[in-house]
């Protein structure tokens, strides 16, 4: 993963309280001397690495929310017809998209990271056809390795996955008691 124009030295481990109203990106990176970790940046562009992988990170994002991912990944991966790279809606206004940030070092390293969908303003095609970078309404740049195809595709998926997630939600119906 890299983000374009911003460097991160700043090494925290912060409550998914705390910044999770300003959740832009969840990337996994390698630090030295401190291994896999997981990039955090917020709509504001401020970022720090936090000390635990990108899937432990999002585990702390769905005990947040009260949601069990394995179920949200099977419910809208059953909507969509695909297992895989499944968006993950959390809230009206936090669907966070999966894509490929990253070549692992090792076999077991993981290489998606997740960006919430409201906030990719404009997906760039990159040089070869396996990249592409998202333009983020903070001003930071996401280099991705898949394609600007996939990455638009995925942001169609998202949308279709807003969609029922919202009216399973029922928000703004009242339930008699």
């Amino acid at each position: 993963m890299e983000i374009v124009h911003l460097d991160c030295d700043q090494m925290q481990t912060l409550p998914v309280e705390s910044y999770i109203g300003d959740l832009a990106v969840l990337a996994p990176v390698y630090v030295e001397g401190g291994g896999d970790m997981t990039r955090v940046v917020t709509q504001g562009g401020e970022m720090w690495n936090d000390p635990r992988p990108v899937p432990v990170v999002l585990k702390g994002v769905a005990r947040h929310f009260g949601v069990d991912l394995t179920a949200v990944r099977e419910r809208y991966g059953d909507i969509l017809g695909r297992r895989l790279h499944v968006p993950l809606p959390f809230a009206p206004r936090l669907t966070l998209v999966p894509v490929k940030m990253r070549l692992p070092r090792v076999q077991k390293d993981g290489t998606t990271g997740y960006v919430a969908t409201h906030q990719i303003e404009r997906v760039v095609p990159g040089r070869r056809t396996t990249s592409c970078t998202l333009h983020l309404r903070g001003g930071q740049k996401v280099a991705c390795l898949q394609s600007g195809e996939f990455v638009v595709q995925q942001l169609r998926n998202a949308r279709i996955v807003q969609t029922f997630y919202k009216e399973t939600m029922n928000f703004g119906i009242t339930v008699p008691l």
